[in-house]
């Protein structure tokens, strides 16, 4: 028997939960690798981070799908009936304002929204066209095990964009988009779901939005990344030290207790 929407709701949460559990320790292995320069393993940990930066965006587009004050039926079906998931973004936003502006039909213009509210959907559409939709393409690429050499559409040939696309992409780079993305999709939750927190709330998340494309701009990896090279080396010289000064680690509180056992009850006592 199918699921109901409140219980597929509740699978959406706990799967989202789970991707961006997966995230966060794929960024902290990433991280490590990265600053005891193990460039192999970097590699591949910004490949799966990619993958999964894309998987949250799908688990978050379904989560929203299935709000109890969002989409019904017939709405939820529009939106799954796209042909790919940006279409579904679009289509999700599109619905949205319908639904919160009370246009059933008519085209979105001036005409049928008010200045303000239009300026808003033709912003949201430019992020989820601009900046969504190379997150899914390189999610896509990946998932069809293309990690080497990506293809094009028709997989008839090697696809240089796809290639510079997925090399420019670093650990602070995914971090970047993903705290656009998480703006993004709570913006289109607003819109749907909150009787006003959309036009209260709008500026805060669109100045994250504004703000992170700003850092993807301008802050500088090499400098990041340098740092964190830096502090990892003199971690390590500073355990070397430890080590020629004799001094000794910690031991584990468990470890003491044991030890203090062995030291009061001696093999005289």
């Amino acid at each position: 028997m199918a699921l109901s929407a409140p219980d597929l709701y509740k699978a959406h949460v706990l799967n989202l939960k789970a991707v961006h559990d997966g995230i966060m320790h794929t960024e902290r292995e990433l991280r490590a690798a990265l600053a005891r320069e193990d460039k192999l393993s970097a590699d591949t940990l910004i490949k799966i981070l990619l993958l999964l930066t894309g998987a949250w965006a799908e688990c978050r587009l379904k989560k929203l799908l299935y709000e109890s004050s969002g989409f019904d039926d017939s709405a939820r079906k529009q939106i799954f009936d796209k042909r790919s998931q940006i279409e579904s973004w679009h289509s999700s936003l599109e619905l949205g304002y319908r639904k919160r502006y009370n246009v059933p039909k008519a085209k979105l213009s001036e005409q049928t929204l008010k200045p303000t509210a239009l300026m808003r959907y033709g912003a949201l559409s430019d992020v989820i066209s601009g900046e969504l939709t190379p997150v899914i393409e390189m999610r896509n690429t990946l998932a069809h095990g293309q990690w080497s050499r990506p293809l094009n559409s028709e997989e008839t040939d090697i696809s240089g964009p796809m290639i510079a696309a997925i090399k420019k992409e670093n650990a602070l780079s995914v971090r970047f988009k993903l705290s656009l993305l998480e703006a993004l999709a709570m913006l289109i939750h607003d819109l749907v779901s909150s009787p006003n927190a959309f036009e209260r709330d709008f500026d805060r998340h669109f100045e994250q939005i504004i703000s992170t494309k700003r850092n993807l701009k301008t802050r500088s990896y090499q400098a990041w990344e340098s740092g964190m090279i830096s502090k990892y080396k003199r971690g390590q010289i500073k355990r070397f030290s430890d080590k020629s000064a004799g001094i000794i680690e910690q031991v584990p509180v468990k470890e003491q207790a044991c030890v203090g056992n062995r030291t009061l009850v001696g093999p005289d006592a």
